[in-house]
């Protein structure tokens, strides 16, 4: 039984409501604003864009490995603000793991520069194909909207034939060229290329 004199019941069934109903429609106003405003995607694209005839052949494998920072190894895309600020956005994504768009990029960017090489994760017991290892270790990838891109990288590469034990790095950096951030993913997609670029002239001959 309720022991609560009836003069005061009302009083608190009141006060709940006042508690509780404002708190359900902030969260139904914050629900709402989610659902207002959707999610944008972006990938990488191989550059210069121009098709190339796939090769009949390759006498060069290369495995390819690729890291990233961990503060922009995640699926929002991040972009640096002032007072060593980094804003993460939420609803502005790529369209897959950042380390795997840009380590399956940099792959088709070094096959389009060398057509006789063949880059894949797994090694292949084949005679007179020479393997060749890149690691690849980006240590600085940022973006400032109305500003550049860059990407500071260190890599290795190693080879049998000829023997090959090369070390290098280098920062490349392209300006942004538009408001919207599908912008920033152009621009990182041409500084990929430059590393493409470099790691092709570096890559033994055969």
């Amino acid at each position: 039984m309720n022991d609560w004199p009836k003069s005061v019941m009302p009083t608190i069934a009141v006060m709940h409501r006042q508690r509780y109903v404002p708190a359900f429609a902030l969260f139904a106003l914050l629900l709402g604003s989610c659902a207002a405003q959707p999610d944008h995607f972006y990938g990488l694209s191989t550059l210069p864009a121009a098709v190339v005839p796939p090769s009949t052949g390759f006498n060069t494998h290369v495995i390819l490995s690729i890291s990233i920072p961990s503060l922009v190894d995640r699926r929002q895309m991040t972009v640096d603000a002032a007072d060593d600020q980094v804003v993460i956005l939420e609803h502005e994504r790529w369209a897959a793991p950042l380390t795997d768009l840009i380590t399956q990029t940099l792959a088709r960017d070094i096959e389009q520069r060398r057509p006789g090489v063949l880059v894949a994760d797994r090694g292949f017991d084949q005679p007179g194909i020479e393997l060749v290892r890149i690691k690849v270790d980006i240590v600085r990838l940022t973006a400032r909207r109305a500003g550049r891109a860059t990407l500071e990288a260190h890599w290795r590469i190693e080879g049998r034939a000829p023997p090959t034990n090369l070390l290098g790095g280098e920062t490349f950096s392209s300006p942004i060229e538009g408001a919207d951030y599908a912008a920033i993913a152009r621009a990182f997609s041409v500084c990929v290329a430059s590393l493409a670029d470099r790691l092709s002239e570096k890559l033994p001959s055969q």
